[in-house]
């Protein structure tokens, strides 16, 4: 395919059909017109246009951008021996005189097959085209990396795609995000494929990039496109891929450049919550999607997102009334229903389409279905639709109206198709996200009850036969690599129950590679991202056949578990995935129930594992939770210990303090020693009753009980426990709160080569913004370069896992050196980031320190910030809850921001607040607030609180 020039180059022409080689090509081989038509499988009206060279438009060349005419491109090639790149030209083509020219994107389509948009993936342009005159703004070329089920015939509709051809030109959009909200079969799809279609495929300003969640669910997968396509290279080159730590970064910081980029995402809610069992209806599973669906609806440059969904976006809530608008597609009217019908054929009078109409309720994929059947299979004549068939539709009203109306109309088609093509389409069914005709050809010759009804079928039979299922717009195709077909996924539901063989086996017999071995594990876990798809492809089928304890062994054995897959490679968003097809759906209690209860209880905890790192923290709460309830019918009490001391680490995330400190104090008992201080007996369980008495006490640390956590601490040494890994980042925590430094950096010095020794990268990550702040100290005038080296190596790790917890820390470091360099601007947007991500994720206390860093930026930058910044230190004194740290020190800013406004009572009550709380944690800058204070003068009221 000839390629868009890249960014730098001067403009080549535009590709052209080399007609005159294809009609020499011909006669050299003496064949008729009708035969290579035939042999191609297309009428002979649409191979004349090819060979008349009618097919080549005057200003735009020839394009191949629709599966159609790649197809029949491909097959010219294969028939006539000739080379794609001869038989696309640069320049004019040579038309004859007088021939008809075809619109621009025209279908020659097989025998009247549906053509797929004109949009539809191949090998990818550049993204950026040159720009038209030197200097100007870059021109963005649409990237359909999936192509949209064209409706074959489309009716009404008009307000809608008017709606959204006017919000797709605005700048800046309102809303942001726009939600096509509709029951299966409403349409969605397709007015999103015919917006697509008006928008056409000529550079624009900003990038459209269309996803379908249907072909691809895979979140990770999308963010890598996107981040490749929005956030290219120098001069438009590739880029290598983003680590999972990146990607979402390095997109967001693409889409807030300004440009009117429009993402399209089809079927999102193949990746959405049903509800119940810890997640919302509607939540989003995948956090980082959440997080750029939410950045984008909240303001992000001029990025706005078009999505299809059977739910509501319930994560976009906060936005409805502004950053987000849901359109909901109403049934087709009688009028529109009645033009659909004709077009697809049907010759009845008013009557007998107001007939039909009323048994499909206006539903757009029934009303389609249904004029195809009789257009089809009844000659046209809806009179010939029997009385009871009739009945039976009208009947469905007492039921799930439309999912009943359209099955009864699928079940009828089923009995009309012939076995071949009706065997083909229900194996079709099995690929979500397509299948090219090497696949289906594969199950042909598979034969037996693979094959079905297409045993001994060839080439030409299966082409024929996608052909004609394509004409009755029950299958569609579309370019992903290779050309694929696929269909509705409603229609796919219904012909996959008519498999009648296990669909793990018709996968496996359409697939190229080999059949697994699952007593071959490999000696290490695969890091090469095609391995890792091909292992991820062998536990579905495997989960999908039953086999769960092979699927278990695959993912424990063959992936690694969490110490691989997740703390190794970063690829948690596949780990989530996997934990969730195990689990059948959202609910982490629905492990299965082959596996022995240790192994459920384990594939619970890893889930929660994978949230947490995500982000996720209340659906990681809820995974503990089930993990907490299968391991408290264990015989071994070590696992109920662990799960009550993670849900705790998950829920001082959170800021649930109170809760923390309960069940720690539970996880202690268990582990055979009080919470309490006054024993130094040896544990029944020495290692998790240090591990416990351990986030105790930096639980108690964060509710402001300072003296109790210290006597944890040291009851610990008193164990013979030597601080190592999380122990000691928490002793050291506490060591800096109350300003003492030097001993908080030593500990963390030999902490943090300990765990680079046994290889824990995490904790090593963790250890580094903590090095960071000991160095910039509290005021911000200690050694900002060695505090800034330990910034970039905490990020590496960020970087490689995506792990909230951490970027939330580099993000308060980050902010921090900012404002120590007097960099204000960039402090700013460090911190900001920050709170987003932690109010996006749920994590409290990081909401609290965040915005008390973004409120010192505003008031260093002096006049006009100091509402800003009474605004931003309010916000931390609620988030701060029950962390007395953070309530202390949010007291203090919003104090001084309050005074600095103007607002001198309000200032002065808020810092004998802090003062009396930061004197009684004995904060290293208690003078401050009591200074600040005096500077304020003093009330009676006020002098007493603060004594």
């Amino acid at each position: 395919m000839a390629q868009v020039p890249r960014a730098g180059r001067g403009a080549e022409p535009a590709a052209h059909f080399n007609h005159a080689l294809l009609l020499r090509a011909r006669l050299e081989l003496d064949l008729t017109q009708e035969q290579v038509a035939a042999s191609i499988g297309v009428d002979v009206r649409t191979y004349r246009r090819y060979e008349s060279g009618a097919v080549n438009d005057p200003r735009l060349g020839f394009s191949v951008r629709s599966p159609s005419r790649r197809r029949i491109l491909e097959r010219l090639g294969a028939e006539l021996g000739l080379a794609e790149a001869d038989l696309l030209v640069a320049g004019a083509g040579e038309a004859p005189a007088g021939a008809a020219e075809a619109p621009s994107g025209a279908a020659e389509a097989p025998a009247g097959a549906a053509e797929a948009p004109s949009g539809a993936a191949e090998a990818q342009a550049p993204a950026i085209a040159p720009a038209a005159a030197h200097g100007a703004a870059p021109a963005w070329r649409p990237l359909h990396a999936h192509t949209l089920q064209r409706a074959r015939h489309f009716v009404g509709r008009g307000e809608i795609l008017d709606r959204l051809a006017a919000w797709a030109g605005a700048s800046p959009p309102s809303p942001r995000v726009i939600a096509l909200l509709g029951v299966g079969g409403a349409g969605k799809t397709a007015i999103a494929e015919r917006f697509l279609q008006g928008l056409g495929d000529a550079p624009r300003p900003g990038g459209v990039l269309v996803w379908s969640f249907y072909d691809d669910p895979r979140t990770e997968a999308f963010l890598d496109q996107a981040a490749a396509y929005f956030a290219p290279g120098p001069g438009a080159a590739p880029r290598p891929p983003a680590a999972p730590g990146e990607q979402l970064a390095r997109l967001k910081e693409a889409l807030g450049q300004g440009p009117p980029h429009l993402l399209v995402l089809d079927g999102l809610e193949t990746v959405q919550a049903e509800g119940g069992a810890g997640r919302a209806h509607g939540e989003l599973h995948d956090a980082l999607l959440r997080r750029l669906l939410c950045a984008i609806a909240a303001g992000l440059g001029g990025a706005r997102a078009l999505v299809t969904s059977r739910f509501e976006l319930a994560d976009l809530a906060a936005w409805a009334e502004g950053g987000l608008s849901t359109i909901r597609p109403e049934s087709l009217g009688e009028g529109d229903a009645a033009s659909l019908m004709r077009r697809w054929g049907i010759q009845s009078d008013d009557d007998a389409l107001r007939a039909l109409f009323e048994s499909t309720g206006g539903h757009a994929l029934s009303v389609a279905v249904v004029g195809s059947y009789v257009g089809a299979f009844l000659g046209g004549d809806a009179g010939r639709l029997s009385a009871a068939r009739a009945a039976h539709l009208a009947e469905a009203e007492r039921d799930d109206v439309l999912a009943r109306r359209l099955s009864s109309v699928l079940s009828a088609y089923a009995r009309a198709l012939p076995p071949g093509e009706r065997d083909l389409l229900a194996r079709l069914s099995v690929f979500p996200g397509g299948a090219g005709e090497a696949a289906l050809l594969r199950l042909v010759r598979a034969g037996g009850e693979i094959a079905g009804a297409m045993a001994g079928w060839g080439a030409a039979e299966l082409a024929r036969g996608l052909a004609r299922l394509e004409r009755l717009g029950l299958v569609f195709a579309a370019r992903q690599g290779e050309l694929c077909h696929s269909t509705h996924p409603f229609v796919r539901q219904h012909f996959k129950s008519l498999l009648g063989v296990p669909p793990d086996r018709i996968h496996a017999a359409g697939s190229a590679a080999p059949p697994p071995r699952l007593d071959e594990a490999p000696r290490r876990a695969p890091r090469e991202r095609r391995a890792v798809d091909a292992y991820e492809a062998i536990l579905t089928e495997l989960l999908g056949a039953g086999r769960a304890t092979e699927a278990y062994e695959i993912y424990a054995l063959g992936l690694g578990g969490f110490a691989h897959l997740g703390l190794q490679l970063g690829d948690m968003a596949r780990g989530a995935r996997l934990l969730r097809a195990f689990a059948g759906g959202d609910d982490p209690r629905g492990m299965p129930a082959s596996l022995p209860a240790r192994v459920r209880a384990s594939l619970a905890y890893d889930a929660g594992l994978y949230a947490g790192a995500l982000g996720d923290l209340a659906f990681a709460c809820a995974c503990y939770e089930a993990h907490n309830e299968i391991a408290g019918a264990l015989a071994d009490p070590a696992p109920l210990a662990t799960g009550l001391r993670t849900l705790a680490y998950t829920e001082r995330l959170r800021g649930n303090l109170t809760e923390a400190r309960r069940l720690l104090e539970r996880s202690a008992e268990i582990a055979g020693i009080a919470g309490s201080a006054g024993s130094v007996a040896r544990a029944a369980d020495q290692a998790h009753a240090v591990r416990a008495l351990a986030l105790l006490a930096a639980v108690l640390h964060d509710l402001g009980e300072v003296d109790a956590a210290g006597e944890r601490f040291a009851l610990l040494r008193a164990m013979g426990d030597a601080p190592v890994a999380r122990r000691a980042l928490w002793e050291a925590e506490h060591a800096l709160a109350l300003g003492r430094r030097d001993e908080a950096r030593e500990a963390t010095e030999r902490n943090l080569a300990a765990c680079r020794r046994r290889g824990w990268e995490g904790h090593v990550a963790h250890g580094h913004t903590l090095l960071g702040l000991a160095l910039l100290g509290g005021g911000g005038d200690g050694d900002v370069a060695s505090a800034e080296a330990h910034l970039v190596e905490a990020r590496r790790w960020a970087s490689v896992t995506g792990e909230v917890e951490v970027a939330l820390r580099c993000h308060e470091l980050a902010a921090r050196l900012a404002l120590a360099r007097g960099r204000l601007d960039d402090g700013a947007r460090q911190a900001l980031e920050g709170l987003h991500v932690a109010e996006a994720c749920g994590f409290g206390p990081f909401r609290a320190r965040l915005a008390v860093v973004a409120a010192r930026c505003a008031l260093a930058r002096g006049a006009g910030q100091a509402a800003s910044a009474v605004a931003l230190a309010d916000a931390a004194v609620a988030w701060a809850g029950e962390d007395a740290w953070a309530r202390a020190d949010a007291l203090h800013w919003a104090g001084v921001a309050a005074a600095r406004e103007g607002d001198v009572p309000c200032g002065r009550e808020l810092l004998a607040e802090a003062a009396a709380l930061r004197a009684r944690l004995r904060h290293p800058e208690a003078a401050a607030s009591r200074e600040a204070l005096s500077r304020l003068g003093s009330t009676p009221a006020s002098e007493a609180r603060f004594r």
